[in-house]
Protein backbone atom coordinates (compact mmCIF):
# COMPACT_ATOMS: atom_id res chain seq x y z
CA UNK A 1 0.00 0.00 0.00
CA UNK A 2 3.09 2.22 -0.42
CA UNK A 3 1.90 5.59 -2.14
CA UNK A 4 4.73 8.22 -1.96
CA UNK A 5 2.42 9.74 -4.43
CA UNK A 6 -0.23 10.38 -1.75
CA UNK A 7 1.84 12.60 0.10
CA UNK A 8 2.89 15.23 -2.89
CA UNK A 9 -0.80 15.19 -3.63
CA UNK A 10 -2.21 16.29 -0.29
CA UNK A 11 0.60 18.59 0.86
CA UNK A 12 0.34 20.23 -3.06
CA UNK A 13 0.03 24.19 -3.30
CA UNK A 14 -1.89 23.32 -6.22
CA UNK A 15 -5.20 25.63 -5.49
CA UNK A 16 -7.09 23.50 -8.43
CA UNK A 17 -5.74 20.34 -6.32
CA UNK A 18 -6.98 21.21 -3.17
CA UNK A 19 -10.01 22.24 -3.90
CA UNK A 20 -10.67 18.65 -5.63
CA UNK A 21 -9.52 16.95 -2.60
CA UNK A 22 -11.59 19.10 -0.46
CA UNK A 23 -14.32 18.16 -2.88
CA UNK A 24 -13.60 14.34 -2.47
CA UNK A 25 -13.40 14.62 1.29
CA UNK A 26 -16.46 16.61 1.21
CA UNK A 27 -18.32 13.17 -0.24
CA UNK A 28 -16.13 10.76 1.79
CA UNK A 29 -18.24 12.56 4.88
CA UNK A 30 -21.52 13.17 3.45
CA UNK A 31 -21.74 9.34 2.66
CA UNK A 32 -20.48 8.16 6.39
CA UNK A 33 -22.73 10.41 7.78
CA UNK A 34 -25.68 8.06 5.97
CA UNK A 35 -23.72 5.07 7.84
CA UNK A 36 -24.31 5.83 11.33
CA UNK A 37 -21.17 4.05 11.81
CA UNK A 38 -19.56 4.58 15.08
CA UNK A 39 -16.28 2.13 13.98
CA UNK A 40 -14.06 2.95 11.21
CA UNK A 41 -11.08 1.42 9.77
CA UNK A 42 -9.25 3.15 6.57
CA UNK A 43 -7.57 0.69 4.88
CA UNK A 44 -4.19 1.73 3.14
CA UNK A 45 -4.77 5.14 5.51
CA UNK A 46 -1.02 6.55 4.44
CA UNK A 47 0.43 9.57 6.02
CA UNK A 48 -3.62 9.95 7.59
CA UNK A 49 -4.47 12.64 5.70
CA UNK A 50 -8.19 11.28 5.56
CA UNK A 51 -8.15 10.29 8.94
CA UNK A 52 -7.67 13.83 10.42
CA UNK A 53 -10.19 15.02 8.26
CA UNK A 54 -12.63 12.78 9.69
CA UNK A 55 -11.66 13.23 13.30
CA UNK A 56 -12.53 17.15 12.78
CA UNK A 57 -16.08 16.12 12.49
CA UNK A 58 -16.47 12.10 13.97
CA UNK A 59 -17.77 13.36 17.37
CA UNK A 60 -17.65 9.94 19.32
CA UNK A 61 -16.88 7.57 16.50
CA UNK A 62 -13.52 4.87 16.84
CA UNK A 63 -11.27 5.54 14.37
CA UNK A 64 -8.37 3.49 13.07
CA UNK A 65 -5.52 3.24 10.62
CA UNK A 66 -3.69 0.44 8.82
CA UNK A 67 -0.99 0.61 6.29
CA UNK A 68 1.86 -1.25 4.85
CA UNK A 69 4.27 1.93 4.69
CA UNK A 70 5.85 2.47 8.39
CA UNK A 71 7.11 6.08 7.29
CA UNK A 72 3.63 6.82 6.36
CA UNK A 73 2.22 5.33 9.59
CA UNK A 74 4.85 7.54 11.71
CA UNK A 75 3.87 10.80 9.96
CA UNK A 76 -0.09 9.81 10.65
CA UNK A 77 0.15 9.15 14.41
CA UNK A 78 2.33 12.80 14.80
CA UNK A 79 -0.73 14.26 12.90
CA UNK A 80 -3.37 12.49 14.67
CA UNK A 81 -2.41 11.07 18.74
CA UNK A 82 -4.99 9.97 19.57
CA UNK A 83 -5.92 7.64 16.53
CA UNK A 84 -4.76 3.92 16.58
CA UNK A 85 -2.63 2.57 13.62
CA UNK A 86 -1.53 -0.54 12.82
CA UNK A 87 1.09 -2.09 10.23
CA UNK A 88 -0.63 -4.25 7.85
CA UNK A 89 -1.72 -5.01 4.11
CA UNK A 90 -4.81 -4.83 2.59
CA UNK A 91 -4.56 -8.68 1.38
CA UNK A 92 -4.05 -9.68 4.82
CA UNK A 93 -5.95 -7.43 7.57
CA UNK A 94 -4.87 -7.83 11.44
CA UNK A 95 -8.39 -7.40 12.51
CA UNK A 96 -11.09 -10.11 13.46
CA UNK A 97 -14.30 -10.43 10.88
CA UNK A 98 -16.87 -7.87 11.40
CA UNK A 99 -14.55 -5.95 13.66
CA UNK A 100 -15.74 -2.28 12.26
CA UNK A 101 -19.02 -0.71 11.16
CA UNK A 102 -17.72 0.97 7.59
CA UNK A 103 -14.37 0.31 6.14
CA UNK A 104 -12.49 2.60 3.75
CA UNK A 105 -10.69 1.85 1.25
CA UNK A 106 -9.59 4.94 -0.62
CA UNK A 107 -6.95 5.61 -3.79
CA UNK A 108 -5.79 1.91 -3.12
CA UNK A 109 -7.06 -0.80 -5.62
CA UNK A 110 -5.31 0.50 -8.51
CA UNK A 111 -1.87 0.55 -6.82
CA UNK A 112 -2.45 -3.41 -6.60
CA UNK A 113 -2.09 -6.51 -8.37
CA UNK A 114 -4.78 -8.47 -6.92
CA UNK A 115 -7.73 -6.09 -5.72
CA UNK A 116 -9.95 -9.05 -5.63
CA UNK A 117 -8.33 -10.75 -2.68
CA UNK A 118 -8.17 -6.99 -1.27
CA UNK A 119 -11.79 -6.73 -1.67
CA UNK A 120 -12.54 -10.04 0.17
CA UNK A 121 -10.38 -8.86 2.65
CA UNK A 122 -12.51 -5.62 3.20
CA UNK A 123 -16.16 -7.49 3.11
CA UNK A 124 -14.64 -9.77 6.22
CA UNK A 125 -13.45 -7.14 8.61
CA UNK A 126 -16.14 -4.91 7.66
CA UNK A 127 -19.51 -5.42 9.57
CA UNK A 128 -21.79 -3.82 7.07
CA UNK A 129 -20.15 -1.31 4.88
CA UNK A 130 -17.34 -0.71 2.64
CA UNK A 131 -16.65 3.05 1.44
CA UNK A 132 -14.19 2.43 -1.95
CA UNK A 133 -12.82 4.92 -4.57
CA UNK A 134 -10.68 4.64 -7.29
CA UNK A 135 -9.38 6.97 -10.08
CA UNK A 136 -12.31 7.21 -12.91
CA UNK A 137 -9.65 6.92 -16.00
CA UNK A 138 -9.98 8.00 -18.81
CA UNK A 139 -10.77 11.37 -16.78
CA UNK A 140 -7.77 11.17 -14.24
CA UNK A 141 -5.27 10.45 -16.27
CA UNK A 142 -7.16 13.27 -18.40
CA UNK A 143 -6.35 16.02 -15.66
CA UNK A 144 -2.89 14.97 -15.19
CA UNK A 145 -2.27 15.50 -19.11
CA UNK A 146 -4.01 19.19 -18.66
CA UNK A 147 -1.39 20.20 -15.79
CA UNK A 148 1.54 18.15 -17.29
CA UNK A 149 2.29 15.60 -14.81
CA UNK A 150 3.34 11.89 -16.17
CA UNK A 151 3.44 13.15 -19.78
CA UNK A 152 5.55 10.54 -21.42
CA UNK A 153 2.78 7.63 -19.62
CA UNK A 154 0.33 9.68 -21.13
CA UNK A 155 -1.05 10.96 -17.87
CA UNK A 156 -0.87 7.56 -16.01
CA UNK A 157 0.07 7.66 -12.52
CA UNK A 158 3.43 5.46 -12.37
CA UNK A 159 2.24 4.18 -9.22
CA UNK A 160 -0.73 2.82 -10.65
CA UNK A 161 -1.02 -0.85 -11.34
CA UNK A 162 -4.65 -0.80 -12.29
CA UNK A 163 -6.92 1.46 -14.09
CA UNK A 164 -11.00 1.21 -14.70
CA UNK A 165 -13.33 3.08 -16.12
CA UNK A 166 -16.40 3.78 -13.67
CA UNK A 167 -18.50 0.90 -15.13
CA UNK A 168 -15.49 -1.79 -14.74
CA UNK A 169 -14.67 -0.47 -11.32
CA UNK A 170 -18.78 -1.14 -10.51
CA UNK A 171 -18.51 -4.34 -12.02
CA UNK A 172 -15.22 -5.49 -9.71
CA UNK A 173 -16.60 -4.47 -6.39
CA UNK A 174 -20.39 -6.11 -7.09
CA UNK A 175 -18.29 -9.72 -6.84
CA UNK A 176 -18.57 -8.96 -3.33
CA UNK A 177 -20.55 -6.39 -2.03
CA UNK A 178 -24.04 -4.52 -3.36
CA UNK A 179 -23.63 -1.30 -4.05
CA UNK A 180 -25.76 1.44 -2.15
CA UNK A 181 -24.30 4.73 -3.60
CA UNK A 182 -22.16 6.35 -6.47
CA UNK A 183 -20.74 9.00 -6.73
CA UNK A 184 -18.62 11.03 -8.86
CA UNK A 185 -16.24 13.55 -7.32
CA UNK A 186 -13.96 14.53 -10.55
CA UNK A 187 -11.53 12.56 -11.38
CA UNK A 188 -12.30 9.41 -8.97
CA UNK A 189 -15.44 7.21 -8.77
CA UNK A 190 -16.74 6.65 -5.14
CA UNK A 191 -19.25 3.75 -4.15
CA UNK A 192 -20.96 2.99 -0.74
CA UNK A 193 -21.32 -0.81 -0.48
CA UNK A 194 -22.52 -3.26 1.69
CA UNK A 195 -22.07 -6.66 2.54
CA UNK A 196 -24.44 -9.46 1.19
CA UNK A 197 -25.60 -11.59 4.18
CA UNK A 198 -24.24 -15.15 4.48
CA UNK A 199 -27.18 -17.41 3.15
CA UNK A 200 -27.58 -20.44 5.26
CA UNK A 201 -24.60 -22.82 4.83
CA UNK A 202 -22.36 -20.75 3.20
CA UNK A 203 -18.50 -19.37 4.22
CA UNK A 204 -17.90 -16.20 2.40
CA UNK A 205 -14.90 -15.00 4.13
CA UNK A 206 -12.71 -16.99 6.60
CA UNK A 207 -12.36 -16.00 9.55
CA UNK A 208 -8.28 -14.91 11.00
Amino acid sequence: MTRRGNYQKYLSGNPLQRLLIWYFHRWVNRLLETTTATTILDVGCGEGFTIERLSRSANDRLIRGVDNDLHALLRARETNPRVVFYMGDVECLPFASDAFDVVLCLEVLEHLRDPLTALQELGRVTSKHCLISVPNEPFFMAANLLRGKNVRAWGNDPEHVRNWTATQFLRLVRRHFRVETVVYPFPWVMALCTKPPVKSGERRFAQR
